[in-house]
Parts: C-alpha cells; structure tokens; sequence
C-alpha cells in the first residue's frame, strides 16, 4: 500500500471513529455532518469525498469490523462440518458483530434494505464480503449433494442473506436470548427444507 493510500485510509478510519463516537453520545440523528467533520479535523469537502452521508459511514464502520474478521469466519467455515452447522455459525458471527449496539445496528440494516437493489451485494467491492463466504458456503453443500444444484447458487446465497436479514431485524425487537436461537434455527430448518435434495 503507497503512503498515498495509507493517508487515505487513516482519514476514512478518523472518520468513522469519530462519527462512531458522536452517534453514541449524542444520537445518530442529533449528530451532523459538520459535527463529524469538526470532530474528525477534517474539511466538510473531505468529508463529504469520503462519506456522501452518515448512513454511509454506518456502513463503512460495518463493513470494517466484518472484513476484520473475514479471514477467521472463513476458516472456521471451512472443513467437515455440516450445512446447518456452517449456517449456525454464520448467523452467530454476524450477530456477535452487529449486536454490540442495538440503536445503530437498527439503522444500518434499515439504510441496507432501502438500498438493497442498488448493487449485487455478490460483485459490490465495497461490501464486507460475507455475502461471499456465504455463495462458497452454498456451492460447496451444492457439490456435497447438501442443496439442491438445479438452482442456482447465488440465487441459493441471495435467499439465505434474506433470512439473515430477517434474523437480524427480530433480534433488535427480541425479548428474550432463547426467543432468538428458536428464530435462528427456524430460519435455517426454513431454507434448508426448502433448498435440500
């Protein structure tokens, strides 16, 4: 990475850092860009380069501690272990990511499904790449005769991502822990019912 590139970084990671700690003292909607800025030590023009608004910071902080832990999340899904076993996993890692603030965890997956068509999750290079941990999940039980092969795997990834999305939506309004691992295995018992030979 050029010294270009690294000062680059340095400033979007400011950013979001900064953001991060005004959405959690003063409110995600209280906060404005030029607070962000201000707090940041940074131009409104550069901000704005960076982030054309605070939903877009919210992903890029997302995205962030995701691709941090991609490289573990795909080791440890790799290997013997079952389908429901990988989709368990998944669905706990992502929850354990996306669970430390409930409030701005709303507000991402809220910003997320207004822009859900907006790109292919599956091509976007500025997603996490989860969604791609989860189309190597589906084509290897695809070649271990897990799923189904006479649909497509991405349209296999896109369906369980939906699922996930609907997981991650109830656990903000859940009450109780067990009432979220009945939904996690509803949803996996749900595609895999649907999606297995």
């Amino acid at each position: 990475m050029s010294r270009r590139e690294r000062k680059k970084e340095e400033t979007r990671s400011t950013i979001i850092g900064c953001a991060l700690e005004l959405f959690k003292s003063k409110g995600f909607q209280e906060t404005s860009m030029e607070e962000i800025a201000e707090q940041s030590d940074v131009s409104k023009g550069t901000l704005y380069n960076y982030f054309p608004d605070k939903e877009s910071i919210l992903v890029g902080y997302f995205q962030s501690i995701t691709a941090g832990y991609g490289e573990d999340i795909k080791k440890a899904l790799t290997g013997n272990q079952d389908l429901k076993f990988k989709l368990n996993s998944l669905l706990d890692f992502k929850k354990g990511l996306m669970g430390s603030d409930v409030k701005l965890t709303a507000i991402y997956l809220r910003y997320r499904m207004q822009t859900l068509f907006n790109s292919d999750p599956f091509s976007n290079p500025n997603r996490s790449g989860l969604e791609n941990v989860v189309l190597e999940i589906i084509k290897d039980a695809q070649v271990n005769n897990e799923l189904r092969s006479d649909i497509p795997s991405i349209i296999l990834a896109r369906t369980f991502m939906l699922l996930a999305v609907n997981y991650f939506i109830s656990n903000i309004e859940a009450k109780e822990p067990f009432e979220m691992d009945t939904l996690k295995n509803q949803l996996i018992e749900l595609f895999l019912d649907g999606a297995k030979l």
